[in-house]
């Protein structure tokens, strides 16, 4: 596909066609905030931070740029006042949820918002953008958790907060968390998820040159048609 041609802050960069913004002006060295973007799964829009102007037939909209995309002669402001304002509400909300988060801190800091949140605070740890449950759908293909309640009794857990028969330990949750709000204890021949209630026996795997969740060697052997065994091996010394 070409590419296209969009103007940033008076400066032109270039895109490509089937692209959102945010991608593309972290390419081109923009810093624009972002908390539930990962380039391997599919733009949610959750947490808002990445909020830029659009400008179209003389309007300007706020839009969240990892879900816009791109169009050819794309006008863009990613550092106006009416930006920073809305960003520094964005993040009031989220350091309201979650005050003794390191990573919202921060961001409070990178953002000047100089006061505490004028909200009631709810001191929760995960900040609901959905990269954990995301990953588990798109990219396991399991849909192990996934946001349970409603308002502001929402999180992120199993069904019924029960646990889960299809998680097969893999720990992309753990790995995408941005504010490591997923607990993953990983030890010698096992490795658990206290808040999914699940445990997986680990055994040494060749390829990957470690002991890994035996389901989870299991689940990947299936999806991609593997033979049994091209995983599993018992090298010298180890078992």
């Amino acid at each position: 596909m070409p590419d296209v041609t969009i103007k940033v802050d008076g400066r032109e960069i270039t895109a490509k066609t089937e692209e959102t913004l945010l991608p593309a002006l972290l390419a081109a060295g923009f810093d624009i905030p972002h908390m539930c973007y990962n380039e391997e799964i599919k733009p949610y829009g959750a947490c808002r931070l990445c909020i830029v102007e659009v400008e179209a037939g003389g309007r300007r909209s706020v839009v969240s740029s990892c879900s816009y995309p791109v169009s050819d002669g794309m006008v863009v402001y990613t550092d106006t006042e009416r930006i920073k304002k809305h960003r520094r509400m964005i993040v009031e909300l989220l350091l309201a949820r979650c005050p003794d988060v390191k990573e919202v801190r921060d961001l409070a800091r990178d953002v000047g918002l100089e006061h505490e949140p004028r909200f009631a605070k709810r001191d929760k740890g995960c900040i609901l953008c959905g990269l954990c449950t995301r990953a588990c759908e798109q990219v396991v293909g399991v849909s192990a958790i996934s946001f349970v309640g409603r308002g502001p009794d929402k999180e992120v857990g199993t069904p019924f907060l029960d646990r889960s028969d299809v998680c097969i330990g893999c720990g992309s949750c753990y790995y995408v968390c941005p504010v490591n709000y997923v607990e993953m204890e990983d030890e010698e021949d096992v490795r658990r998820f206290p808040q999914w209630k699940v445990e997986f026996e680990k055994v040494w795997c060749e390829r990957l040159g470690r002991k890994v969740p035996k389901k989870m060697l299991e689940h990947f052997s299936k999806i991609a048609k593997i033979p049994e065994g091209w995983f599993e091996g018992s090298p010298a010394g180890k078992k």
